[in-house]
Parts: structure tokens; C-alpha cells; sequence
């Protein structure tokens, strides 16, 4: 496995601890559906709302917050695969929330983490096809196909 996948796998698991410290019960770590996943899914204690956590994690604060690499194409697929997650598990009942967590350090030395409650929303989704409609290669002419 490559180093930095190595690195994301580790800090996941400290995301986890962190979630479940605060009290979060984490029903899947790195959920996958065909080319798109979870990072961490979490349920609270209440059971009244679902967490769909993203991880980044970064060795140093070098390039910034990790968690600025999410970009709206990620977040769209974020979106999209959590839409089948509350599908295939029948959670439709709960609200969704989109959280992040920078997690900033290595395995050898100590770790930095950045939690943010709401990181995004389902409008980041319809932004992602606004910019991708408007963007180039995309043509439309008003009343033709």
C-alpha cells in the first residue's frame, strides 16, 4: 500500500475515536458504492440524524487545512453516494448532515484535528452542475438540443 494511503487509513482511524469520544456511534468507516464513498458514517445517540463524515489528512499544515482539497465534484459525489447509503439502509426517517475532519500529523508524531459541523450542504450539488454547465466543452443554444 502506498505511504500515502497508508496515512489516510490512520487518520480515518483517529477521526473515528475523535466521533466516537464526542459521543457518535460510527456505523461504517470507508463505506464504498461502485466508484464512489464514505469516509465515515455515524449515527447520534438521539439516532435522529446521520453524519456523513469526509476525512483528509495531511502529514503538515504546508498546503493549508486539509480538508480545502474538497472540491464540488468531491462533494457532489459525496452527495450522491449518501443519497444510495440512505437508500440501501432505510434511513430516509433521519436528517443528514455533511461534516469534515482535518486531520494534521503522521503515526510517528502527534496529531492536530479540525472538526467542521456542517463543512457543506446538498447545494453544493447543484453548484457542482451549474459550474460544470457553464463550464467549457458544454455548449447550449436557448430552444435547440
Amino acid at each position: 500500500m502506498a505511504q500515502h494511503n497508508e496515512l489516510g487509513k490512520w487518520g480515518e482511524c483517529k477521526a473515528a475515536e475523535y466521533l466516537r469520544e464526542k459521543g457518535l456511534y460510527i456505523r461504517h468507516i470507508d463505506w464504498h458504492d461502485k466508484h464512489r464513498d464514505l469516509d465515515i458514517v455515524a449515527i447520534d445517540a438521539d439516532m435522529t440524524t446521520l453524519y456523513v463524515i469526509e476525512v483528509k489528512t495531511r502529514s503538515s499544515e504546508t498546503w493549508g487545512e486539509p480538508d480545502e482539497a474538497i472540491d464540488l465534484e468531491k462533494k457532489n459525489n459525496i452527495i450522491k453516494a449518501t443519497t444510495k447509503y440512505v437508500s440501501l439502509y432505510r434511513l430516509s426517517h433521519l436528517q443528514v448532515r455533511y461534516d469534515t475532519i482535518s486531520v494534521i500529523g503522521t503515526p510517528e508524531t502527534s496529531c492536530k484535528i479540525i472538526y467542521k459541523e456542517n463543512a457543506f450542504d446538498v447545494v453544493d450539488s447543484y453548484l457542482y452542475y451549474d459550474q460544470r454547465r457553464k463550464g467549457a466543452g458544454y455548449r447550449r443554444k436557448p430552444g435547440k438540443w
